[in-house]
This record gives structure tokens, C-alpha cells and sequence, in this order.
């Protein structure tokens, strides 16, 4: 039988879709002095960093550098995005967060250990084998920022949120261009071998440019280069099983990291 599906996450048409279900978290200032009070964008976005869709959620989470999570002093919701207000108190690294918010609902069918889209709009017609079972699905989302008073640690970094975690092996505040950063992708701890990422920054949606994709290694490790300065995104996505008691099938988890890149 024929049903509606879209093409495996390891085609182009990841690469051109990816961005359009990622949030960016984006803070007035990556470097303020203690007590100062930041505002931080947050937006689903087709580019980095357009507003687009506000990302609405109880979830937000401000990490301060002793590990320890609380709610940004202020949320205001509007049509396009999200602020979020928050006076750092703390010397060291924070980490705001969209913390892990659940989002809108779908159907998978699962052939050949590659998850397909089936239903929808976005999807492409494909031949299923007669018998396979629907899966429901659910999207989950973290995005991250991290900000930095005075000396980088790494309280803040290592802690734990998400299932699908993208964690710097470079310290986020020290990227910089023509240096190689490395992250490491994990999922439930463990690495994720040959995952799809996924760059992009303000320069490629100015000029009309595509964005960059990489794979990890079997370690979960991904290098890049940044070639130019500036507010970049690095977004991974994995589908698996929803966890015990969740309301669907499967999940698709996306985690996303907004950079600042110093120049040389």
C-alpha cells in the first residue's frame, strides 16, 4: 500500500528542514559583569536567529554554576518570541535553558530501522509493506545558552537535562573562529555514532547560504570550525521509543545550542 512519508533524517532534506523545528536561545550579552541584568530571545526559527514562533513553555530553566536550576526572574510571551529577563548573581558559567519541552504530535512507521513521517503535509509517497504498524509520536526540545562571568567552569555545563544531550568538550565561551570546538552527542548517556548535525548562523541567512551539516564519530564527538564570527546554532536530532508511561509511541528529540563566535 501506498501512504505519505518524508525521507530519512540521513538525506539533503534534513539538512534544509532542521532548522524550521529549532529554537535558538539568544542573550543579550554572552559575557556580562556581575549583576548585570540580561534580556535572552527565544524563538522557533527557519534561520538563525529570525523570531519566528514564540516557544511557549513552563520549562525554562536558568543553571547557575554551583548545578543548581531555578526559573528566570521574568517571561514575557509575544507574537514572534519569547524574552526571557535574568540578573546574574553568580561569577562562572550559567546556562539558560528551555529545559525539555514536549510539542506537537505525529505518526511514524518504522521500516528497515529508519523512522518515516507518515500523514502529513511534509511527507513524500513512498511504498510501506502491508502490516507495518503506525507509531504515534511527540517532539521534544532543549535548547541551551551559556553565559559566562568572569572565570569558565563547568558546573553548569555538566548537568543533566535531556535525554538528547549536545555537551562542549571546548567550553562554550571560548569559541572562536578558525578553532576547532568539539561537542559531544549523547543520548542517555551514552555516544551517538555517525548522528547528523547541523550549523548555522546569522552570516548564512543574510546571504542566502545553506547550512553546514557534520556527523560524529563512533566516540559521539564532532568537530567544527567556525569560519566566521558571530551567533551560531549546532542542532542534532534522534527519534527513539518514548520513555515508560509517555502518551505516545515514539519520540523525535531535538536539542540545540546557541553559540557566540569571537573573531580570530
Amino acid at each position: 500500500m501506498l501512504r505519505l512519508i518524508t525521507l530519512s533524517i540521513a538525506t539533503a532534506a534534513f539538512a534544509a528542514a532542521a532548522v524550521a523545528d529549532t529554537a535558538y536561545v539568544k542573550p543579550s550579552d554572552f559575557t556580562p559583569h556581575l549583576g548585570q541584568t540580561i534580556t535572552v530571545e527565544v524563538s522557533f526559527s527557519d534561520y538563525c536567529c529570525e523570531p519566528r514562533y514564540a516557544v511557549r513553555t513552563d520549562t525554562y530553566a536558568v543553571i547557575g554554576p554551583d548545578g543548581v536550576s531555578s526559573s528566570p526572574d521574568r517571561i514575557e510571551t509575544l507574537a514572534t518570541t519569547t524574552m526571557l529577563e535574568q540578573t546574574i548573581t553568580s561569577t562562572g558559567t550559567t546556562r539558560i535553558s528551555t529545559g525539555e519541552r514536549l510539542g506537537r504530535t505525529g505518526e511514524y512507521v518504522q521500516v528497515d530501522g529508519t523512522y518515516y513521517l507518515v500523514n502529513s503535509p511534509d511527507a513524500e509517497l513512498m511504498h510501506i509493506p502491508s502490516g507495518t504498524s503506525v507509531l504515534s509520536s511527540q517532539t521534544v526540545t532543549v535548547s541551551d545558552a551559556y553565559v559566562t562571568v568572569g572565570t569558565q567552569d563547568w558546573g553548569a555545563i555538566r548537568s543533566n537535562l535531556g535525554r538528547l544531550a549536545l555537551t562542549p568538550a571546548i567550553h562554550p565561551s571560548s569559541a572562536v573562529v578558525g578553532s576547532p570546538f568539539i561537542v559531544r552527542i549523547s543520548f542517555d548517556g551514552e555516544p551517538l555514532a555517525k548522528q547528523d548535525v547541523i550549523l548555522s548562523n546569522e552570516t548564512q541567512r543574510l546571504y542566502q547560504q545553506s547550512e553546514t551539516q557534520a556527523q560524529t564519530d563512533p566516540d559521539g564527538l564532532v568537530t567544527i570550525t567556525f569560519e566566521a564570527p558571530g551567533t551560531h546554532v549546532i542542532m542534532a536530532r534522534h527519534r527513539a521509543p518514548a520513555p515508560s508511561g509517555a502518551d505516545t509511541d515514539i519520540r523525535s528529540y531535538t536539542t540545540a545550542l546557541t553559540l557566540n563566535v569571537a573573531p580570530h
